[in-house]
């Protein structure tokens, strides 16, 4: 409880900050912008399980965030710095653990029901290059797939291949780290990163307060390598990475030795975002996106994984407000318990504005691998309302 107070305030002390007349921002006539920046937004899920999976049934799940950014430069300290805070509440009953039983999980924001410490880093940036340190999802830089993002399963976002082998610090549970960026041209970049290696889990830190680095735990560490392609005046987005795991031990309450978890994981991944069309005058562009993975460190767990799709924009609003979206997920798995797990999701965003959209979503899951019994496939729709203040 005492947590949930401090975090309470630390948020409502930034916002009286920021709203008093003679707070402590540093503004003038002649600066424009004052340095504190404020963002909150939402995301609800309305679903249902319609056939097949775990059970038939339907549900709510919510998100909500509050981000406070802070810029040195704009506050006439010093240029290139930033700190960021970004506080999250979930909430709701999960869709793929109650209803449709997939491994890959049919909702990026099905993750319990938990108020927390998601972000909290400082970054500094310089003329080519930047850093940035302190509490960090890897996802926000690291296998970003644009076109991706426009879906709903969370396997378009980190593969499972990826987060079923190794604690990797993403949404919902984010860890501390170091991470680099070097634009080496405008066509080129290279960035890396260096994260603690497993992440204290909620039951012992429910509001992601607790932060430490123990040798027991390893370190993560990610490479990635961006090219910026035009191909017939059509832009494209070809990205490869690396990522490895020095291995995890569990420490024995008694005897305080390690017991070894696994050792040395690690994996390969590559994603392309390419547009196909782009039609200027009337707002219509078709993208195209393909996600690869491979990864491996135990007999039972995924060991590849690959997604495409497609994102037309602009079919039916002329302004190109519109999104319809095709695309499909597989998992391969280890072992002849479970088959492997494919998830194909259709969807139609419609952006109200800037700030509200809409974004009905339909799923078809092919075996359902969450659990050793064989399941039948599950067909879910949802229902996602986004908004931003």
């Amino acid at each position: 409880m005492l947590k949930k107070i401090s975090l309470f305030l630390l948020f409502s002390g930034m916002f009286q900050l920021y709203g008093q007349e003679n707070s402590l921002i540093i503004h003038d006539s002649a600066q424009k912008e004052p340095p504190f920046l404020l963002e909150a937004s939402y995301i609800g899920d309305v679903y249902a399980n319609i056939a097949g999976g775990l059970k038939t049934g339907g549900g709510y799940m919510g998100m909500g965030n509050l981000k406070i950014g802070f810029d040195t430069e704009k506050a006439r300290w010093w240029k290139g710095g930033c700190l960021f805070i970004n506080g999250a509440t979930i909430h709701g009953k999960s869709l793929s653990e109650n209803f449709t039983g997939d491994l890959q999980v049919a909702s990026n924001i099905d993750a319990g029901t938990h108020v927390y410490l998601h972000e909290f880093w400082f970054r500094q940036e310089f003329k080519t290059a930047s850093f940035t340190v302190g509490l960090q999802d890897m996802n926000a830089e690291f296998m970003v797939c644009e076109n991706g993002a426009e879906f709903i399963n969370s396997s378009f976002g980190v593969p499972p291949v990826v987060s079923e082998n190794i604690p990797v610090p993403i949404f919902p549970l984010t860890g501390l780290g170091i991470s680099a960026k070097w634009n080496i041209s405008p066509k080129i970049r290279w960035q890396a990163a260096v994260f603690d290696g497993c992440q204290t889990p909620f039951e012992n830190n429910p509001h992601n307060l607790s932060w430490r680095v123990c040798k027991n735990e390893g370190l993560l560490l990610i490479a990635e390598f961006h090219a910026n392609i035009r191909i017939h005046h059509l832009d494209g987005t070809y990205k490869i990475g690396y990522i490895y795991h020095s291995g995890f031990k569990e420490l024995e309450k008694e005897s305080q030795e390690g017991t070894s978890v696994f050792r040395h994981s690690k994996g390969i991944y590559a994603l392309i975002d390419q547009t196909v069309m782009h039609n200027e005058e009337k707002n219509r562009r078709i993208g195209l996106f393909t996600q690869i993975a491979f990864c491996r460190n135990n007999k039972m767990k995924p060991t590849y994984y690959f997604g495409l799709g497609a994102n037309c924009h602009g079919i039916f609003n002329p302004r190109g407000h519109d999104i319809l979206g095709l695309a499909i997920a597989h998992v391969h798995l280890n072992g002849k318990s479970r088959p492997h797990e494919t998830a194909l999701e259709l969807f139609y965003k419609w952006k109200f504005n800037e700030n509200v959209s809409i974004q009905p979503d339909l799923q078809y899951i092919i075996h359902p691998s969450l659990t050793e019994k064989p399941l039948k496939n599950a067909l879910a729709c949802l229902f996602r309302l986004h908004i931003d203040i």
